[in-house]
């Protein structure tokens, strides 16, 4: 669970995703480097963020691992490079944010009081 401070300068709506920029550059075949391209994250809080002041999110992150059973290890080099960024950072590291993206989930606004029960909301599925 990862709580990225936004000071509500980029509101989203519950359904969608932000864009997560890792650092540094990858080769492409080429030679040339070029910067990572975004990592869409499904948002795991609500409009209101954390703190229901609006001024953070929440994604949820599994870091990504390789085991390679011919090293019978796991392979640094096929690591999941936004996940570990992600789940490596600490308090007050910058994080690069595009988005928010995707359609919204809007809930019927008719019943103020209706109870709502979400399923694996900010998980992808």
């Amino acid at each position: 669970h990862i709580v990225i401070k936004t000071d509500g300068k980029i509101p989203f709506f519950e359904g969608q995703s932000y864009g997560i920029v890792p650092p540094g550059v990858k080769v492409a075949p080429n030679g040339k480097e070029k910067p990572h391209a975004p990592r869409l994250y499904s948002i795991a809080s609500s409009r209101y963020g954390d703190t229901f002041d609006g001024n953070t999110t929440s994604l949820c992150v599994r870091r990504a691992t390789y085991w390679d059973p011919e090293l019978g290890r796991e392979d640094p080099a096929k690591k999941g490079i936004c996940s570990n960024f992600l789940c490596d950072a600490k308090p007050g590291d910058k994080v690069m944010m595009t988005g928010p993206v995707g359609a919204s989930m809007v809930l019927p606004q008719d019943d103020p009081n209706a109870v709502h029960i979400m399923v694996a909301t900010g998980t992808g599925i």
